[in-house]
């Protein structure tokens, strides 16, 4: 019986290997395409970020992003999702849940993201869709858009604590809003200007709400 289980749980494993290898393989093909497109249907000051901005958003949600491979299991503050991996939820699902999704996840953003898209494409195509949380019983889609949804301005006129309200919602887009929670993301823009000042460290590489920078 024993023998039995463990063979058909080898046979399970290998069509699940044969099935991530021939969706990688088709990924991979339409996935440069893919990224130009959505970075042609935003406006281009949409998904433009001056340097040290850019160096903000990177500072906080993918520490390694210019030099890892799509994926980070040791940067502190790195989390679970690079900025990579949260294009790839976009581009490879239609409606991504944690669990086994998370294993596909990783693989397709390091197998059929990463080898095909540079990483200045994929910065912008992340800015194009990354989620900032409802507005009036919308999904805010974009940075540019969110920067008008919450603030009334286009994302170049911000100031950098508006910027960094944007980027503070990161982790959890519904709860760290900056007008219906505007305590809690306050408190993490706090710790992200400590962050990016060189005072504090995050705690691990799990501590996305920079608990170590409280």
């Amino acid at each position: 019986m024993i023998r039995r289980i463990g063979a058909a749980v080898t046979i399970l494993l290998s069509l699940y290997i044969l099935y991530l290898g021939a969706r990688v393989m088709s990924e991979r093909r339409t996935a440069s395409d893919r990224v130009d497109a959505i970075i042609a249907g935003a406006e281009p000051a949409d998904v433009t970020l001056t340097p040290r901005r850019t160096a903000m958003l990177v500072r906080v949600e993918d520490p390694s992003f210019w030099t890892n491979k799509g994926v980070d299991f040791a940067t502190p503050g790195a989390g679970m999702t690079t900025l990579s991996q949260s294009l790839a939820k976009h581009l490879f699902f239609d409606h991504f849940t944690p669990g086994l999704a998370k294993g596909e996840l990783i693989v397709l953003t390091r197998f059929a993201l990463y080898p095909e898209v540079d990483k200045q494409r994929t910065l912008k195509a992340f800015l194009a869709t990354a989620y900032f949380g409802h507005r009036d019983g919308r999904s805010v889609i974009g940075i540019g858009p969110a920067a008008r949804q919450w603030f009334g301005k286009p994302l170049a006129a911000l100031s950098d604590r508006e910027f960094l309200s944007l980027v503070a919602m990161g982790p959890s887009p519904k709860t760290l809003d900056p007008q219906r929670h505007a305590k809690a993301n306050a408190e993490r823009v706090r710790r992200i200007e400590r962050l990016l000042a060189g005072r504090c460290r995050p705690s691990g590489m799990r501590d996305v709400m920079l608990e170590g920078c409280a």
